[in-house]
């Protein structure tokens, strides 16, 4: 009965999708009978959702496939999912004929939340989070949470941190409802699971944490589409886990907890915000069961080596997002490394005394059923010096016959290093 879709695919007769798998494992039937019903031509292309095929390649492989039915320039791609197709469709999408339309069905809180209505699309390199990327947004996005109920409970949980960042930096009287309804709302897949359902508050306040949080975040986004400046409180929680992330194999909301937790505290210390309200930012986290420590964070030098790079990426400027006081932004902007690593190690031990030590539920990729990005990489790393090695027993062949000269053979070979 919904006719969003329908508007914009009828008048153009057909309907070319991106459809993350699991997605179409639950919902691709739905999706197929929609646009039959409507008459309208739906070709359905399925691609893997998970943080480990976000690499430049699977942007790659999309962009084949929508060459593959011939979608034309302004002719707006659908992509169904969550945040890694989001971001690796999107990024496809501003690469294909340079700029090609599309509308984001987000089926995630990440998405719905961050990635959906991001402009900014992307997809990880060289190790390291959204490397490669541009500024592409959707020309629309919907965000319906009735999609969340099928969500691994592990998949939900980590989007809550997209939330949680945008009530502490933008939001008081979201953060309120958080501190209310947030452990409800996560053991309860935001009000799609038991008796919640036919709780009529509770559902209200589930919109309403969604609306607000996605209000705040576009507010945010749109208000420095280009990223002109780095004081960008929507990267709360964004500023020392990138780093760290892919290595520890960490869910990406898991892994923003801790960021979120460390500059809750750094705030702290620098006067912005009170033992109270540190404290109050801490228990949502915690009370949602996030990360709020993990141990790679013992590594403090690599947490240095982020830090540094990020404030590359920003320009020069770390431009650390922590809230100045709960409800609005500030930004740090002076870290040394001998004080990251002493305020690190103060922070192990402040949140040691919360729940779980601090540690998070099914924080990590293999947790909820992922593959591990790192092990991932590896096995890449592996097939790729494999095949590196039988081309150059090939052309140690050629060489030996005679078939190529000794120049060709090291030009060759030096193609290979």
């Amino acid at each position: 009965s919904n006719k969003l879709l329908f508007n914009v695919y009828k008048p153009l007769g057909r309907c070319v999708a991106v459809v993350d798998d699991k997605v179409d494992m639950h919902y691709g039937a739905e999706l197929d009978n929609y646009f039959k019903e409507a008459g309208i031509e739906f070709k359905k292309m399925v691609f893997s959702g998970n943080e480990v095929d976000k690499d430049i390649k699977d942007v790659e492989r999309i962009l084949v496939a929508m060459k593959a039915e011939g979608v034309a320039r302004h002719e707006p791609l659908l992509v169904v999912g969550g945040g890694v197709i989001a971001d690796i469709a999107g990024f496809a999408a501003a690469l294909y004929s340079r700029n090609t339309p599309y509308v984001m069905l987000c089926t995630s809180i990440v998405s719905g939340i961050d990635a959906g209505p991001s402009p900014r699309v992307c997809c990880n390199g060289f190790d390291y989070k959204n490397l490669y990327g541009a500024y592409h947004p959707p020309v629309l996005t919907i965000t319906d949470r009735g999609f969340w109920k099928t969500l691994h409970p592990g998949w939900l949980r980590h989007g809550v941190a997209e939330i949680i960042k945008m009530a502490v930096m933008k939001d008081l009287s979201l953060f309120e409802l958080m501190e209310k309804h947030g452990a409800r709302a996560v053991a309860t897949k935001f009000g799609t699971e038991g008796d919640s359902v036919n709780d009529p508050e509770f559902q209200d306040a589930c919109d309403l944490i969604v609306g607000k949080a996605m209000e705040g975040y576009v507010r945010s986004e749109y208000g420095n589409l280009w990223e002109t400046h780095q004081c960008r409180p929507h990267a709360y929680g964004h500023t020392w886990s990138p780093g760290y992330e892919l290595p520890a194999g960490m869910l990406h909301g898991q892994s923003v907890g801790t960021c979120m937790g460390l500059g809750a505290y750094l705030s702290f210390v620098e006067g912005w915000v009170s033992e109270e309200e540190m404290h109050r930012i801490l228990k949502v986290i915690s009370d949602c069961e996030l990360s709020l420590y993990h141990p790679i964070m013992d590594d403090d030098v690599m947490v240095w080596k982020t830090q540094v790079s990020i404030v590359e990426k920003r320009g020069g400027n770390l431009c650390a997002p922590i809230p100045k006081p709960l409800g609005f932004s500030g930004y740090l902007n002076d870290l040394s490394q001998d004080m990251l690593s002493q305020r690190l190690a103060e922070y192990k031990a402040l949140v040691g005394k919360y729940p779980r030590e601090g540690r998070g539920v099914e924080e990590h990729c293999v947790d909820v059923g992922l593959e591990d990005p790192q092990s991932k990489k590896t096995q890449r790393k592996a097939e790729e010096t494999e095949a590196a090695g039988m081309r150059l027993s090939l052309l140690t062949e050629l060489r030996d016959e005679g078939l190529i000269t000794a120049e060709q053979f090291d030009a060759k070979r030096a193609q290979l290093a």
